[in-house]
């Protein structure tokens, strides 16, 4: 039986140890988690561990706000945020804990498995993170994000970022399934991608096409199930050779949105940057590929580097174009997917979505402000952060600077960029209006949709039969036919068999805009009820 230090009860004591459970570790409150490894030298084992193997563990217990896991495994994680920590202050460096590391059955209630603790490298803030999950998980599936007190061995390590993680419990909360394969499109070794021989020039996890190897692919892209190469080198294909098929293995609409939010956003450590990474990619049982964006520490102009790897001034940051990367071949799932008008008008539609949610208001500095109000007095007493205790304070209008990295205040872009948007040219189009959306029974076998569209030339229908699966698109019409009453009356409707439908939402177009009707879709959508 273990015995507790003095010291120990004093310290959870100090710190202050509230009532929460471990079930609630992705809760809106200060969470807590202790971590005790059996060395003296636990730091240069991980250390070591890393260097050599990165995925192995040393083994240790955890107390995760006060319920204890035992048998874990712990390891150092991360590429920049661990090693330029590791050599620039060598205080505070990204962990990873696997509660299920030796007993299997070991989760968090919601079954969670795996502990990701970050350092807020590059980030005097510690709220990007958190704050840009809030904001994207308004309009895609994303994962929850909040802030932890860790303490290792009896000392208090500071506050950290505790994200939840994508994996096969995340997929069945959003997707009510496991199946399929996840993909991480994030090079695992960077000394690999730069010394790879023997195949054209790769850009990263960026899905241009190569060859039809693998082999070719494989220091980019993560593919823990081998049978997994096949839908994305599937994917890669036809969104280079096909795109006009592109709707048959992407989940086209989450794309959208990831775009949308990684550039209203200016996510450039992203999909959309010079790195061309930090992004998931889950292929349904179908081969259809659903984007998930991932690492969110250098959001909001945190990371300032172009496509050609140009460092950007402030006003490159608040101008930045949202159409940046438009013609870019080197960045096929922008310039292929956008290339088609209607996915180009939703895709402006979803950004003035969010800016309108978020900018407009200062939702978001409302959110920003919460949050770094409630660490506080937590990352007063980390004297371990990578950044002192009046680069937080400024963090909302301060640049940072930080070796070759200069990190702009967030107030000191969002304000700016939200007033700079809403007066560019793509958000002074006209779009159709949307409204008296529903469904009837039209028989046996077919369900009538119908929806009022106003300004509109092209009316769409999204629907599906499950949540696993990308919403399929069919015309909606105003001819008179096909449940449609009377030509031309601005009432357009479809009919669709009974059976392939339980979620839809509408689309429409005119020659220069375009709405959703919920305006969230396809992360919000209309329900058909089962009798």
């Amino acid at each position: 039986m273990r015995t507790i230090s003095f010291l120990s009860i004093l310290l959870l004591f100090l710190l202050g140890k509230t009532a929460l459970t471990a079930q609630d570790f992705y809760g809106k409150e200060i969470q807590e988690i202790r971590i005790e490894l059996p060395y003296p030298n636990w730091n240069q084992k991980l250390d070591s561990l890393k260097n050599v193997n990165p995925e192995a563990r040393l083994l240790g217990s955890a107390w995760i706000n006060g319920t204890r896991f035992d048998s874990v495994g712990v390891r150092y994680k991360g590429n920049s945020s661990y090693f330029r920590s590791k050599k620039e202050t060598y205080r505070k460096l990204p962990i990873n804990v696997k509660l299920d590391f030796k007993v299997k059955t070991q989760k968090l209630k919601d079954g969670q498995s795996t502990v990701k603790l970050s350092n807020a490298f590059l980030d005097p803030s510690f709220i990007r993170d958190p704050l840009a999950y809030s904001i994207i998980r308004n309009y895609m599936p994303a994962p929850v994000c909040n802030f932890t007190k860790v303490i290792l061995n009896d000392k208090f390590r500071g506050v950290y970022v505790n994200t939840e993680s994508i994996d096969g419990n995340f997929l069945k909360k959003h997707f009510e399934t496991t199946s399929g394969f996840l993909i991480k499109c994030d090079p695992d070794n960077w000394k690999r991608v730069r010394s790879q021989t023997g195949c054209p020039k790769g850009e990263n996890a960026s899905l241009v096409y190569l060859n039809d190897s693998p082999g070719c692919y494989d220091a980019f892209y993560e593919v823990e199930d081998a049978a997994g190469w096949k839908p994305l080198l599937h994917l890669i294909k036809v969104l280079n050779r096909a795109p006009e098929d592109i709707e048959k293995v992407l989940d086209v609409d989450q794309t959208l949105w990831m775009h949308a939010l990684n550039n209203v956003l200016v996510n450039l450590d992203s999909y959309t940057g010079s790195l061309s990474h930090n992004y998931y990619l889950w292929f349904d049982t179908t081969g259809v590929a659903h984007p998930l964006i991932w690492d969110l520490n250098m959001a909001f102009g945190g990371w300032r580097r172009n496509f050609s790897f140009e460092v950007m001034s402030d006003e490159d940051l608040i101008q930045y174009s949202p159409m940046a990367e438009f013609d870019n071949p080197k960045r096929p799932l922008i310039s292929k997917v956008l290339r088609t008008p209607l996915y180009r008008k939703l895709y402006v539609a979803h950004m003035r979505t969010i800016t309108k949610d978020f900018l407009e208001k200062g939702q978001w500095l409302t959110e920003a402000e919460a949050m770094m109000k409630q660490i506080d007095p937590w990352v007063k007493k980390d004297s371990l952060k990578l950044y002192t205790y009046e680069d937080f304070q400024q963090s909302l209008d301060k640049t940072l600077v930080s070796g070759p990295d200069r990190v702009i205040g967030l107030r000191q872009l969002m304000e700016k960029r939200g007033l700079w948007l809403a007066k560019h040219p793509v958000f002074s189009k006209t779009p159709p209006t949307l409204s008296e959306v529903k469904h009837t029974t039209a028989d046996a076998e077919n369900l009538l949709i119908t929806a009022k569209l106003g300004n509109a030339e092209n009316g769409w229908l999204f629907y599906r039969r499950e949540k696993m699966f990308a919403f399929t698109r069919t015309a909606l019409n105003d001819k008179g036919e096909n449940g449609d009453a009377k030509a031309g009356d601005g009432i357009f409707s479809a009919l669709v068999p009974s059976e392939k439908v339980k979620h839809y939402y509408i689309a429409a177009e005119n020659a220069e805009a375009a709405a959703t009707w919920p305006e969230r879709a396809s992360y919000e959508y209309l329900k058909v009820e089962a009798k």
